[in-house]
């Protein structure tokens, strides 16, 4: 058969494959045109019902929000913010604040209305606080730098008011909130929160959530008598046992608790919960659990530490956000409740930071020293007057000086005068480590001196016979030194107690042994720091001309053995987290604590929100290291320790969205630059240490100021 043959037989079958394709293509159009038309058909039927729906769930699940409460301006209280804002530290441990509800209408003692927590809020922006994040909070009790005056503002249970009323006032004072829910008595309304609103208020950034249980907030019978107590802190009564939960069915039961109120926490998408508030604040020492069993120590294995308003243990004081309460990982926090004014809030987180061992004469500062001996009286007259005690029942006298605010002295010395000694039927005392594992009372009478520890009698000694008597109490480490009238020393040497349960302040104590004779007076009364040590040399110093700071390999140091968040690309060094509002970095700290003779210079940029800060730190390590922070037109400088610094002052800058910055530290002194200008130059005594980069901001949504030409050069000294 030729070629034209077999095509001319192959045309008819093509042509009909070429029909058979366009029906077929026909048809399948046609299938998905009538599909796609089925499908508009439905979503036309359904989306009334799915509107309707999101509407009945969003009536019922996402309140509407209320207006906040017009800004009023208390002029006494905004006197006394604008004064703490001058008299306390511009960096320390946090304090941390509790609320409930922020409601108007609701009669509870628990239920704040929204103009006092506006009020409130604006009184603690007057005052220089700035509040932070619970994974701020966690670095620090991990060991990380004090951070600038700060609260954690945290509310239990997690009421609906705080996003009908409080989530607005936060935003327009840029504060963040710490939540700790009920797990299961979220969408349990009208009372609490629903997972929308949560869901929102995590989403805008000012809000983080915490653990309060799953469902273990509430009291249960906890004897055969029918008392009822903390189903969380005790072990319940079993009724059709005849007995209580043993030890292992106790355990069994908060565990599992806990473990429902994480898995709500990731159903939700919330991030895992790092901080757990006590239900009541009533922790294992209050409950009846058998010894040896801590709920503390089970709540530890899932989170960084626990929170209280009242002292976990109801044999031991309080402990306020501090070096000791991250060593025992439970926090004490201060209480707000509906009768509390803007004024009384002031004065409490006045008494509640934590200040450094200086004290030029508090016997003039009466409303810093609280009464410790039962009585209501209250001032100082009773150490000072030399006159009898009111009543012939009294005959002694005790108060601290600052007890919330001094749980972290150490290395300090107090001096004091005492006179009106008489036959010796008198005697004063000075008490050191206040409330520490091992406080150390030295007391003295016409012609004796004394040293107690932990109640004991450790050292006694005679004295020459006057009717005055000079103390000096030297307080170093684990060691306590008192001299009296400069020649007569006594001794003591803690032992076993870890370093941070021997921090303490100061207390002072009068007492008359004769019914109508004057107790002593303290004359003179005077705290100050030791001077600190000089470190070890390190055997391995970086030398300054071999530093590289900005390099992608760089190692940068948040706290000991923590890598600071930071990211270094191409020489920008940038803080790294999403929830975070400061990042901090020390670079090689251990290695360049020797430093001295350097300049430290870079430019840190995106200063366009007033509220974001950047902070070059120079001679980091040392009793002494200085801050040189810049923000979109101001400078401010800090000095001080990684756990106090003050500001020491500041200075207006060009307005700007970056700011070079430069500081110099050599032996004599520390001279700051910005914008190639010399803004500040301060003295310096031979304090040594390597540089460090902060950064801050108001909220999650504001970029970080990254640092950008950072560069570290010897100069001579």
């Amino acid at each position: 058969m030729t070629a034209a043959g077999a095509l001319s037989r192959l045309g008819p079958l093509l042509d009909g494959l070429r029909g058979r394709t366009r029906r077929g293509a026909r048809l399948l159009t046609h299938w998905w045109l009538r599909t796609g038309l089925i499908a508009l058909a439905l979503a036309v039927l359904l989306l009334p019902f799915y509107a309707a729906t999101q509407y009945y769930l969003n009536q019922k699940y996402l309140s509407r929000q209320a207006d906040p409460p017009a800004p009023r301006v208390n002029a006494t209280a905004a006197s006394a913010a604008a004064r703490m804002d001058r008299s306390l530290p511009a960096a320390t441990a946090p304090v941390v604040l509790t609320y409930h509800d922020i409601d108007t209408g609701s009669p509870s003692r628990y239920a704040v209305s929204p103009a006092a927590f506006d009020a409130q809020m604006a009184a603690l922006e007057k005052a220089g606080y700035r509040s932070m994040t619970t994974e701020e909070f966690v670095t620090y009790l991990k060991g990380g730098p004090a951070p600038p005056r700060s609260v954690l503002i945290t509310f239990d249970d997690g009421p609906r008011g705080l996003w009908v009323n409080a989530d607005r006032i936060l935003a327009r004072h840029h504060l963040h909130g710490t939540v700790f829910l009920i797990t299961s008595r979220v969408d349990d309304r009208p009372y609490y929160l629903s997972w929308r609103e949560i869901g929102r208020m995590a989403h805008s950034g000012r809000w983080d959530f915490q653990a309060h249980t799953h469902d273990l907030h509430h009291r249960a019978q906890t004897t055969a008598g029918g008392h009822r107590d903390s189903a969380l802190s005790n072990r319940l009564w079993l009724p059709d046992r005849h007995r209580l939960e043993n030890r292992s069915e106790y355990r069994a039961r908060v565990t599992a608790d806990v473990r429902k109120n994480l898995h709500e926490f990731e159903s939700h998408g919330l991030p895992r919960p790092r901080l757990f508030a006590y239900p009541f604040s009533e922790a294992t020492e209050r409950g009846n659990l058998p010894p040896g069993l801590t709920l503390q120590e089970l709540l530890t294995r899932y989170y960084a530490a626990t929170m209280s308003n009242k002292s976990p243990n109801p044999l031991l004081p309080p402990v306020a956000a501090s070096r000791r309460a991250a060593a025992d990982r439970t926090v004490q926090r201060l209480e707000l409740v509906r009768s509390t004014t803007t004024g009384e809030l002031l004065s409490k987180l006045s008494q509640w930071t934590q200040i450094p061992p200086v004290a030029t004469d508090p016997l003039t500062r009466p409303a810093l020293w609280t009464r410790d001996n039962g009585t209501l009286r209250r001032g100082v007259d009773d150490f000072t007057g030399h006159r009898p005690f009111p009543g012939k029942d009294q005959r002694y006298a005790s108060a601290e000086y600052r007890a919330l605010g001094s749980v972290d002295w150490t290395d300090y010395r107090v001096d004091a005068t005492v006179t009106g000694f008489g036959d010796g039927t008198n005697q004063a005392s000075v008490a050191v480590r206040n409330r520490s594992k091992d406080e150390v009372v030295v007391s003295v009478s016409q012609g004796t001196a004394t040293l107690e520890h932990g109640g004991r009698k450790a050292v006694v000694r005679k004295l020459a016979p006057r009717r005055s008597h000079t103390l000096s109490v030297t307080v170093r480490g684990a060691t306590t030194t008192a001299l009296v009238d400069g020649s007569t020393e006594l001794g003591w040497v803690a032992k076993g107690i870890p370093a941070t349960q021997l921090t303490g302040g100061l207390g002072i104590r009068v007492g008359s042994n004769r019914p109508g004779a004057p107790p002593p007076a303290f004359g003179a009364l005077h705290v100050s720091p030791l001077p600190p040590k000089t470190p070890a040399p390190s055997g391995n110093r970086q030398a300054l001309a071999d530093s590289a700071p900005s390099a992608p390999t760089a190692y940068w140091e948040s706290r000991s053995g923590v890598r600071a968040p930071l990211e270094i690309e191409d020489g920008v060094i940038t803080p790294v987290g999403r929830v975070a509002l400061s990042g901090y970095g020390a670079y090689e700290p251990a290695r360049t604590r020797e430093w001295t003779g350097y300049t430290v210079s870079g430019t840190i940029s995106k200063l366009h929100d007033p509220r974001v800060k950047g902070a070059i730190q120079v001679r980091v390590g040392s009793w002494r290291g200085i801050c040189a922070q810049v923000s979109h037109s101001r400078l401010e400088v800090l000095a001080g320790n990684a756990d106090s610094r003050r500001l020491v002052g500041t200075r207006p800058l060009r307005a700007a969205d970056s700011h070079d910055v430069s500081v110099t530290a050599t032996a004599r002194s520390t001279v700051i630059r910005v914008d190639g200008t010399v803004r500040m130059t301060l003295p310096a005594a031979g304090e040594t240490g390597g540089v460090a980069y902060a950064a801050y901001r108001d909220t999650t949504r504001s970029s970080w100021p990254p640092l950008t030409h950072l560069k570290v050069v010897p100069v001579a000294e």
